[in-house]
């Protein structure tokens, strides 16, 4: 039995910062899903995701540089470049900036922390040292992070100056393209083996190009290794971020979170009762631009003059999104799987070649799902389709007996390659990509190249390191040999 003294210790209810859970390695670990050895990894995927998407909603054919020396890892693009609002707001990490997280759509980065994790990276690998360099506008942003020790709380100093970056020279030619972002994170060099990062980050690049015909990108590794890869077809198309998306790819409480954002926006702006209608905000859907099938929607769901905040006020109506969201599916079609966008066969077998592979192995293949037609079980002659399309491609092929590499797993979603294979569990027995190929006799240690890559307007993972996937939905198949 304890001896007490008459005294009591009260415990107060601290309150501590969400902020800190982008400035430890605990918490980045966490938050990227990956261990500090793979950050470069991180970096670069993130990074290349982004400008991709900046390039394609620019129009313009994706020209990204990729380089490592001693003090720093950056990535330029020949894209828009990054507004300085947008830079702005990532450096509030009480909130969430994302262009992505609220939408359903096939897009390369869903999560919304992508930024909110590179940002902080450096003061945790260098609290000293530590810093972000961007470049865009004509501008140079010098990020360096700390955090009070008192307060717990992050402090951000963010100097600006003239840029001095206007093309990005390729290689040890004289050659190069304008510069649209360059972002740099200093440092880098004690982070890991970087002989043995190489060939990871040079797996990694060599995936983009694998899942990107209109990407033309470069290594550079500390001026010692140099390694590009020319765009197959520069004018290929895809879904982009910029294209509306499907009400047929939205469960309602996807859409019940999409109208939530929006209604928070426009709070935060202050736009009480001048919001926007839910006749504007049926104009961002596939098939609902115009005129006539918005008021057939509207219509139908008796949404005539009403705004999207009256739908959150206090809390979502569930009844009227759920018709809204039945009228929206009523009066549009569903997407063909075909408009995803295809890789292709030909692309695939280029940059296998590229990797030394036999041409005769070379085999490929395509599986598209669209939106097939099934029974109710409240009425058999009614027909409800299932609207979800998505794509897959495998190619395949070997590297001879006289090669000295083991297999290459080339794995990615919707035009990202992954650092990990995602493919764990798929099919009937529940067993991944990996067991499959070993069952098939391509196991580890067979000199192989397998690329398998899926576009799919609703993915999710198990995991923020996007490890794991999961995909919804399902269709009629169609295979070409």
């Amino acid at each position: 039995m304890g001896i007490s003294n008459g005294h009591k210790l009260v415990r107060k209810t601290f309150h501590t910062s969400r902020e800190m859970d982008f400035f430890s390695e605990r918490e980045l670990i966490i938050q990227t899903g990956h261990d500090r050895p793979e950050w470069p990894l991180v970096i670069c995927k993130e990074l290349i995701d982004n400008a991709l998407d900046a390039c394609e909603e620019a129009g313009v054919a994706p020209v990204i540089e990729v380089s490592c020396d001693p003090g720093g890892i950056a990535v330029a693009d020949n894209g828009p470049g990054i507004p300085e609002s947008t830079l702005e707001g990532q450096l509030d990490f009480s909130i969430r900036v994302s262009s992505r997280e609220a939408y359903v759509s096939p897009c390369r980065g869903a999560q919304g922390n992508a930024l909110k994790t590179l940002l902080p990276m450096p003061y945790v690998i260098d609290p000293k040292g530590g810093r972000v360099i961007v470049e865009a506008h004509g501008t140079r942003h010098t990020i360096a992070c700390d955090v009070d020790p008192v307060s717990q709380r992050p402090e951000i100093q963010h100097q600006k100056q003239k840029s001095k970056i206007r093309r990005i020279r390729v290689g040890r030619k004289n050659q190069g393209f304008s510069c649209g972002t360059f972002f740099r994170l200093e440092p880098f060099d004690s982070l890991a083996d970087l002989d043995l990062l190489f060939p990871q980050v040079l797996h990694l690049i060599e995936g983009f190009a694998l899942f990107n015909p209109h990407l033309t990108i470069s290594l550079n590794w500390f001026d010692q290794k140099q390694k590009s890869w020319q765009a197959t077809d520069q004018k290929w198309k895809k879904w982009l971020p910029s294209d509306p998306t499907s009400a047929h790819w939205y469960e309602q409480a996807n859409l019940e979170r999409l109208i939530g954002a929006y209604v928070t926006h426009e709070r935060n702006l202050g736009l009480n009762g001048d919001g926007k209608l839910v006749n504007n905000f049926l104009v961002e859907f596939d098939g609902l631009t115009g005129s006539g099938k918005r008021t057939k929607v509207l219509h139908d769901c008796g949404l005539k003059r009403i705004r999207l905040a009256e739908l959150a006020n206090g809390k979502i109506d569930t009844g009227r999104t759920g018709k809204l969201l039945a009228a929206m599916r009523q009066h549009t079609r569903p997407i063909k799987s075909r408009r995803l966008g295809l890789i292709g066969e030909e692309h695939f077998k280029e940059r296998l070649l590229e990797m030394g592979c036999k041409p005769e192995s070379f085999r490929y293949r395509k599986k598209l799902s669209d939106p097939q037609k099934v029974k109710t079980e409240k009425n058999e002659s009614e027909e409800k389709p299932r609207f979800l399309p998505c794509i897959v491609e495998a190619a395949f092929s070997w590297l001879g007996d006289e090669s000295r590499c083991d297999r290459k797993i080339f794995a990615g979603v919707n035009w990202s390659a992954a650092i990990k294979n995602p493919f764990r569990s798929f099919g009937d027995t529940g067993e991944g990509l990996e067991a499959e190929l070993r069952n098939l006799r391509a196991g580890a240690y067979e000199p192989i190249v397998f690329a398998l890559h899926l576009a799919h307007p609703r993915v999710s993972y198990t995991d923020r390191g996007k490890s794991a996937l999961i995909v919804e939905g399902d269709g009629n198949r169609e295979e070409d040999s």
